[in-house]
C-alpha cells in the first residue's frame, strides 16, 4: 500500500476518482467543481490533463465506471488481510466508510472468506468528497435520505443495500438537549464563567486549508477586549494536536500560538481541544472517547454563538439551536479564490438553500455578524429548526 502510495500512476488513479460519480437530470455531484480548483496545479505540474476527458466519461457512462471498478481491483495490491481473516474466520466486519482508503481491501479479502461487510457512512461529507467507490459492501447503514441518494446516484449502490439509521452519535445530543440549562451552568463554574457573561464558542477547521484560525481568535477577542461580559471557548482542529502538520502549514506548533493567546487575553478565552486516542502514525488514525461527545454537549449547551470553518459541528449546533457564522477569512491555499470557495463541496452546496447560517469572509463583517447574532438569536431560529426537522 505504501508503494501505491508512492506511485505516479497511482498518484493519477487517486486524483481521478475524485472526478468519477454517477449522475441524473438535476442531480449532479457539485464538488467536481471543487476539484478543478483544488486539483489545478497538480495537474497541471503533473501533466495528467486526461483526468479531465477521463472524468467526462467516467461520470456519463455506467457502463464504464463498472469496467473501471474491476480495472482498480486487478491493478491494486492484493491478499493485504487475508492473514486476519484466516486466523478469526469472522462471519462480518464492519467499516467506516463506503470503501476506500484501506476499508477496501478488508471488503475484497472478506468476500473470499464468505465475511459479509458492513459500511457504516460515519460523516456527512464521505459520499461527496471521498471519491468513487473502491468496493462492493454488502450493506451500508446511512443517515437520512440524502445520504443514501447520493451513494445511490454518485456511487451505482442499489437502494436495497442502503438502510436509513439516523446519526448514531448524535444521540446523546438529543438525549441531553432538555438538561441544557443545567450542562450549561455546571459549564460555567467548571471554568469560573460569570454567569452573565456570553459565550462565543469558536471550532477550527485543518490547517492546511484554514491558515487564519488563531487570527480569527485574536480578531474577535481584540474587537471586544473592553466587553467584559464575552467569553470565547476555543476548540481546535485535530490536526492542531499534530506539531509536524502545524509546523508544515503555520510555520510552529500550535502551543506557540495558544501560549500567546492566553497570555494576551487572560480568562477571556479558554481553549477546549479535543480528546484523541492515537492507534497509527498517521494524523487520521485516532479516534474519539466517550467523554469527549460529552465535553461538546456541555459547550453547545453553554454558547450563545457559534463560529466556525464549515465543519461538520455547524449541523450539531443546529440541535441545540444556536447562531452559527461561517468564518471563510482568506485565500484557498495559494490560489487566488476566497476561502468561501469551500461552499463548492457538495455537502456544503447543498445546505445553502435552508439558510441557516451566516457565511463571513473578512473581519469587519465578522465583528458587526458577531454583535448582532448575539443581540438577535432569533433572526434564523425558525431556518435550524427547520433543518434539524428535515435532516
Amino acid at each position: 500500500i505504501d508503494e501505491k502510495k508512492n506511485s505516479i500512476f497511482f498518484d493519477f488513479i487517486h486524483i481521478l476518482k475524485k472526478f468519477i460519480c454517477g449522475q441524473k437530470k438535476n442531480y449532479n455531484n457539485n464538488s467536481v467543481n471543487m476539484w478543478k480548483i483544488k486539483f489545478k496545479e497538480e495537474i497541471k505540474k503533473k501533466k495528467f490533463f486526461a483526468i479531465y476527458f477521463l472524468g467526462f466519461l467516467l461520470r456519463n457512462l455506467k457502463i464504464l465506471r463498472k469496467l473501471f471498478l474491476i480495472f482498480e481491483k486487478l491493478i491494486d495490491p492484493k491478499n493485504i488481510f487475508n492473514h486476519y481473516f484466516e486466523k478469526y474466520r469472522p462471519k462480518a466486519v464492519i467499516l467506516t466508510s463506503y470503501g476506500y482508503d484501506y476499508d477496501q481491501y478488508f471488503v475484497r479479502d472478506a468476500k473470499k472468506f464468505q465475511c459479509k461487510s458492513i459500511s457504516i457512512i460515519y460523516s456527512w461529507d464521505n459520499p461527496t468528497s471521498k471519491g468513487y467507490k473502491s468496493s462492493d459492501s454488502d450493506l451500508y447503514l446511512v443517515w437520512n435520505k440524502i445520504m443514501r441518494d447520493e451513494l445511490n446516484i454518485f456511487h451505482d449502490i442499489p437502494n436495497k443495500k442502503i438502510k436509513i439509521c439516523g446519526v448514531s452519535h448524535w444521540d446523546i445530543f438529543f438525549n441531553q438537549y432538555k438538561d441544557q440549562k443545567i450542562l450549561k451552568d455546571d459549564f460555567y463554574k467548571e471554568n469560573s464563567i460569570n454567569k452573565k457573561n456570553k459565550v462565543i464558542l469558536f471550532f477550527s477547521s485543518a490547517p492546511r486549508d484554514f491558515k487564519n484560525s488563531f487570527k480569527i481568535i485574536d480578531s474577535i477577542l481584540d474587537k471586544f477586549k473592553n466587553n467584559d461580559s464575552i467569553t470565547l471557548v476555543a476548540r481546535m482542529h485535530p490536526h492542531y494536536m499534530d506539531d509536524v502538520i502545524c509546523n508544515k502549514y503555520l510555520n510552529n506548533k500550535s502551543s506557540f500560538f495558544i501560549d500567546q493567546l492566553k497570555k494576551k487575553f487572560k480568562e477571556k478565552l479558554i481553549f477546549k481541544n479535543p480528546k484523541m486516542i492515537k492507534f497509527g502514525k498517521n494524523s487520521s488514525e485516532v479516534f474519539y472517547p466517550a467523554e469527549d461527545i460529552k465535553e461538546l454537549t456541555k459547550l453547545y449547551s453553554s454558547a450563545n454563538l457559534f463560529i466556525n470553518e464549515y465543519s461538520t459541528t455547524q449541523l450539531e449546533a443546529c440541535i441545540f439551536n444556536i447562531p452559527i457564522i461561517n468564518a471563510a477569512i482568506g485565500n484557498y491555499r495559494n490560489t487566488e479564490h476566497s476561502l468561501s470557495v469551500y461552499e463548492q463541496h457538495h455537502h456544503l452546496w447543498n445546505l445553502k438553500k435552508y439558510k441557516f447560517t451566516k457565511n463571513i469572509e473578512d473581519y469587519n463583517e465578522l465583528h458587526n455578524v458577531i454583535k448582532t447574532q448575539i443581540d438577535n438569536p432569533e433572526e434564523l431560529e425558525q431556518n435550524r429548526k427547520k433543518f434539524v426537522d428535515i435532516f
